[in-house]
């Protein structure tokens, strides 16, 4: 047998752990579809001609999810990348009046003079009202992924605006007006309102994509199920939740009623709506998404 030198042989293991490599490196690295400009579209709207609504457009591509801050709960952890598609997101909640079309077509559950006020956030639904209004107005529920990125963008911000604190000018949360004993108010702001404010009220809130009161003014109902855990396995690429019985529901966003660190965009409220439901709660909203084609 020919006898191999010892460079010879150097050169064959290596280029032989090379090729093991790029054999297995498509499978170590995600799928992160090419290089697209993760600002490409951003400031596109469109009109939903079924309620009205302005829809503002996130693009596809990765943003951090979760949070290391330091008042960030164990199930905010640990931060991680996801990849989402495009998609089109309400730019504001869903309102009073849009919702009593919904009532009127005979889709949506309640009567019309429960929801009187025009243009605040609907309030006083379940997740299973907001699933029906979103399917009748051509859309659905986001997932609690694209809920967080259209509400934080890309950079890892920890409310809508950037990482500068909560004011009146931002956002309706618990403040000077918030009249219980509980809600632990910041009596140094003043967002105007006692509960809930008319949508679109705070521009200096808006989020990268436009999209408003993403902090505040009514908790926001996401399609997914609660598990603590999900970071920790939830897929890189479109998570939806997880899956199967047995799981709470959740919100994001804070309401009026909600103290100032309450709001980011991280925060996750876990609900079991069989503990409420002959108690629906005036601080729960939502709004829709629809897939960008």
């Amino acid at each position: 047998m020919k006898k191999i030198g010892f460079k010879a042989l150097s050169i064959y293991v290596i280029t032989g752990l090379l090729l093991t490599a790029c054999q297995t490196l498509p499978e170590m690295i995600p799928d992160r579809d090419g290089a697209q400009d993760p600002s490409e579209g951003i400031g596109l709207t469109k009109v939903n001609p079924m309620d009205g609504m302005l829809m503002v457009y996130v693009p596809a591509g990765e943003f951090l999810m979760g949070s290391e801050d330091e008042y960030a709960a164990t199930d905010e952890k640990p931060e991680h990348l996801v990849y989402l598609r495009a998609f089109w997101i309400y730019q504001t909640e869903v309102t009073n009046h849009q919702y009593r079309q919904c009532i009127e077509a005979g889709v949506c559950s309640g009567t019309r003079k429960a929801y009187p006020d025009d243009d605040h956030p609907v309030t006083l639904v379940f997740r299973r009202d907001g699933h029906k209004y979103c399917e009748w107005s051509g859309g659905r529920l986001p997932t609690e992924a694209e809920w967080e990125k259209a509400a934080r963008g890309t950079d890892g911000r920890k409310f809508p605006w950037g990482n500068e604190p909560v004011t009146g000018d931002r956002a309706n949360f618990c403040d000077v007006n918030c009249n219980v004993d509980w809600g632990n108010p910041d009596t140094t702001q003043d967002d105007g309102y006692a509960q809930t404010a008319p949508v679109g009220s705070y521009p200096a809130g808006a989020s990268p994509y436009g999209a408003l009161d993403m902090a505040g003014n009514a908790w926001e109902w996401v399609s997914d199920g609660f598990d603590p855990e999900y970071y920790n396995t939830s897929p890189y690429r479109n998570p939806k939740g997880p899956h199967g019985g047995g799981y709470t529901e959740i919100l994001r966003g804070g309401s009026w009623l909600n103290h100032a660190q309450s709001l980011r965009v991280t925060n996750r409220f876990s609900l079991d709506e069989a503990i409420f439901e002959d108690i629906v709660l005036d601080t729960f909203g939502f709004r829709c998404v629809q897939d960008s084609p």
